[in-house]
């Protein structure tokens, strides 16, 4: 903090590790993504860091995305489908190309007498 007391950007005033507050139900978190946030989400990040609720901003971004995939669940479904449909689709295709270009079949062609008599 500065001497004002106003929060520095970026920075969380209180970093005081706390017991585990907000993990129920979550699953054992093991993928890493990285991402850029604008200052206001930065600043809101940090309040729920701040409330106690989170040890982390880690923590609290990874509740902040799992109540977002959440309440946009019925999305998330219907995608699912139209994935599933593309994929099913392209399969098609992929069959459907394979079969068409594998080299035609010849019927017992005999090489041409050129110059020789056909009877």
């Amino acid at each position: 903090m500065s001497e004002f007391g106003e929060k520095q950007p970026g920075k969380s005033r209180c970093r005081k590790r706390r017991g585990q507050r907000h993990r129920k139900g979550e699953g054992k978190r093991d993928n890493v993504v990285m991402v850029r946030v604008d200052e206001g989400d930065l600043s809101r990040i940090d309040e729920l860091v701040d409330s106690g609720q989170f040890n982390s901003r880690s923590e609290a971004t990874a509740f902040l995305i799992s109540e977002g995939i959440k309440s946009k669940q019925q999305m998330f479904d219907k995608m699912a489908e139209k994935i599933s449909q593309i994929q099913g689709l392209r399969a098609e295709l992929e069959a459907m190309i394979a079969e068409n270009t594998k080299p035609s079949e010849t019927v017992n062609q005999e090489p041409d007498n050129a110059g020789g008599n056909r009877d």
